[in-house]
């Protein structure tokens, strides 16, 4: 059968977290987040892949619950995990053989390891931009530079945040865990998990990891407080880009509409 995890090259992952080390701390940062998306997406197709090769084994071979728990979990007491895996509706078999349950179960592995790695280097990476030090000089530029920056924290925030709510509410909702417990863990409300326990049903359950969910929760303090930070420079960038003769509209088109922006009232649009 096709391996529809084939083209996956754990190594050249591997490969990329170790360039972070070579890098510049700037583009180190930016780079360990662009990273931490790209094996999340990839962890999750292997965990898709692996879940399915093991319901064909259970569909075909009468394996068990304990038997697919032994493989992934490498025990079988955790049998009641991988029961509720395995009963989600959104998972169908696709001929996978006991081997390709084994070979699958080490790609899920191996990414799981690098996405933790890849969150490690940008809570190491990101409370050491300098936020302003490499900007040019020229106000308009430096308030251009500083907006752009600003939307890609505020987009890898906002993404970091729907991940937490959403692994919340798979734990709370497949895997019975306590809605208070998963809250606290991923720093979000109870509320926020509610509203996402209709998500979590069309949500793989193999998405519940509460390392990662933990780690996630870490990394939105990082972001906060570089959200902060720039958000500083990009008001002095305003107020300098306003002194210096530089049009409202155009210091408007650079930061965004005010409703859309923050801290940008003082701006017409």
């Amino acid at each position: 059968m096709t391996n529809p995890i084939a083209d996956i090259s754990v190594p050249e992952l591997a490969r990329q977290i170790a360039r972070l080390e070579r890098q510049d701390v700037d583009r180190g940062a930016l780079d360990a987040c662009t990273l931490t998306m790209e094996l999340r997406h990839q962890y999750r197709r292997a965990l898709l892949a692996r879940d399915q090769a093991a319901l064909s084994l259970v569909a075909r071979e009468r394996w068990t619950a304990a038997d697919v728990a032994e493989v992934i979990c490498g025990h079988r007491s955790c049998a009641p995990r991988a029961a509720a895996i395995l009963a989600w509706t959104g998972l169908t078999p696709d001929g996978g053989t006991e081997r390709d349950l084994a070979e699958r179960q080490l790609v899920a592995t191996q990414l799981r390891e690098l996405l933790s790695l890849a969150y490690d280097k940008a809570l190491r990476l990101l409370p050491a931009l300098r936020i302003g030090g490499d900007l040019p000089d020229d106000p308009e530029e430096r308030l251009a530079q500083t907006a752009h920056r600003l939307r890609f924290v505020d987009g890898y925030r906002a993404a970091n945040q729907a991940s937490r709510i959403l692994f919340a509410a798979i734990l709370v909702h497949h895997h019975g865990w306590p809605l208070p417990d998963v809250a606290e863990l991923g720093a979000v409300t109870p509320d926020e998990v509610r509203a996402a326990l209709a998500a979590a049903e069309a949500s793989p359950p193999s998405d519940a990891d509460s390392g990662l969910l933990a780690q996630l929760a870490l990394l939105d303090g990082v972001l906060e407080t570089n959200t902060e930070r720039l958000l500083a420079v990009r008001e002095r960038a305003l107020s300098d880009s306003l002194a210096d003769g530089v049009p409202e509209r155009v210091v408007a088109a650079h930061i965004g509409l005010p409703e859309q922006e923050r801290s940008a009232a003082h701006c017409p649009a």
